[in-house]
């Protein structure tokens, strides 16, 4: 009996010659595998945040290529949707490579920069029409460095400063006059005066807390600051807050400006003041410092009575000008007054006067210097037929209180004699020098006389 064997051992060979052939055949439809390329921008930055009108920033695309194979891009940089520069980039396989464009703004105001294909966002970039750096700064001096771009503009620049509340002075905004071309300013903030390179006020007529230089260039000069003062520093020196001024220094004086409180704080003070003109500032208070170094009186006759005028020499060695107010007082009692401006470390000369109508001894002082006595008597009251003054005798008088001299008329004459100088009767010195003058006279003709009986050559 032949048993049928049922085994499936009889198909198994076929099977694995279908699966060979198929791989065979998609081997060969297929082909052999292709290195490809696979770029995209992986990256973006810029060097600065906030520049000058007028400048450039630097924005930097990363290209990464993944592929294995090398391959090119083109690339975009984008300014606020706008296509600023195009750039096609050849990268290696496997490997990135960075491109840097540098992209101007002229135009102050905000700007959004990409680098597209696809994008990639490099920030925001301010463009402003001035800038403020502080470049230096220590327990006493902070040094500002100010630049301005270019600028189609005639609007003032105002910079706000970074502010020092630990210092007891310090400058919180600085506004400059516009510029149509790039500028720079080096201003210097000294909290401790006695550091800064210069003059500074000191003594019992002025307090000065701070001190400001500006180094400017050409055709550019700064307009107003506003700064901050603690309260206990007013307090210690003993003035007001409304007392405080900004001080120019112009040729060699202080002179004050129009400053104003603009807020108060309850530690500080911020004050604003006009800072056009000059490089240097000086913020506190500062006073002239009045004496009077000399004076003199003059007597004459006048129509309707006796005329005195007492003439006085006001010196002001204060490091700021300041306004005298001169009095004329006749026994102690004000007859005339008026007002005049006299400049740091100078001296004016006024003149006041008045008209004497009764007879007397008068003492007469210039403010509270005590000028001299005059005497006036009824013969010198007296008029003559024609209405004038008949003089019949000289007036007199004595010591000073400081030193006299002669005065001036108008017109560039002597006028008339004072009535005393350095405290003698003005009579007694004219007599002396004509005595003195007579004495003179004789020993010349003495000399001549024996000169001409003698060889020696010598004439006089």
């Amino acid at each position: 009996m032949v048993r049928e064997d049922r085994s499936p051992r009889q198909h198994l060979p076929g099977l694995p010659i279908v699966c060979v052939v198929s791989l065979l055949l998609a081997a060969t439809v297929a082909g052999p595998a292709v290195a490809e390329p696979s770029l995209f921008v992986s990256g973006a930055s810029k060097d600065a945040n906030t520049i000058l009108a007028g400048e450039s920033v630097n924005v930097t695309a990363t290209v990464h290529n993944t592929g294995s194979s090398g391959g090119a891009m083109g690339i975009e940089y984008v300014v606020n949707g706008t296509t600023r520069a195009t750039e096609r980039v050849v990268v290696d396989a496997d490997s990135s490579v960075e491109r840097t464009r540098a992209l101007e703004f002229d135009a102050p105001g905000t700007y959004r920069i990409k680098v597209q294909s696809p994008g990639k966002s490099a920030g925001r970039v301010k463009v402003k029409p001035a800038l403020v750096e502080t470049t230096r700064t220590d327990s006493t001096t902070r040094q500002l460095k100010i630049r301005g771009g270019t600028v189609p503009t005639n609007e003032p620049y105002e910079l706000n400063v970074s502010e020092q509340t630990n210092r007891s002075f310090a400058v919180q905004s600085w506004t400059v006059n516009a510029s149509r071309q790039a500028f720079t300013q080096d201003v210097t903030e000294y909290t401790d005066p006695s550091a800064a390179d210069l003059a500074v006020p000191s003594g019992d007529d002025a307090s000065v807390f701070g001190v400001v230089t500006v180094g400017s260039s050409d055709g550019v000069e700064p307009s107003s600051m506003q700064f901050a003062l603690d309260r206990s520093t007013l307090q210690s020196a003993g003035i007001a807050p409304q007392d405080v001024r900004v001080y120019h220094r112009i040729n060699g004086s202080w002179k004050a400006a129009e400053t104003t409180v603009a807020t108060e704080q309850p530690d500080r003070i911020v004050y604003e003041a006009d800072t056009a003109g000059t490089t240097a500032y000086a913020i506190g208070k500062i006073e002239p410092s009045f004496s009077v170094t000399r004076t003199s009186v003059v007597s004459e006759q006048a129509t309707d009575g006796y005329r005195v005028s007492v003439r006085g020499t006001v010196e002001n060695a204060g490091s700021a000008p300041g306004t005298y107010d001169a009095q004329m007082r006749v026994d102690d009692e004000v007859v005339n007054q008026t007002s005049v401006t006299v400049p740091a470390d100078t001296e004016q000369t006024v003149t006041l006067s008045t008209v004497v109508t009764t007879p007397g001894t008068f003492q007469i002082s210039f403010n509270d210097a005590n000028a001299g006595e005059i005497k006036v008597t009824e013969s010198q009251l007296q008029t003559d037929e024609n209405g004038g003054a008949e003089p019949k005798t000289e007036p007199t008088g004595t010591e000073p209180a400081v030193q006299t001299e002669p005065a001036g008329d108008g017109d560039g004459g002597l006028g008339p004699l004072p009535a005393t100088v350095m405290g003698l009767s003005t009579v007694l010195v004219i007599g002396g020098l004509l005595g003195a003058l007579l004495l003179f006279g004789v020993v010349i003709v003495l000399l001549r006389r024996g000169g001409s009986r003698n060889d020696s050559g010598f004439e006089l």
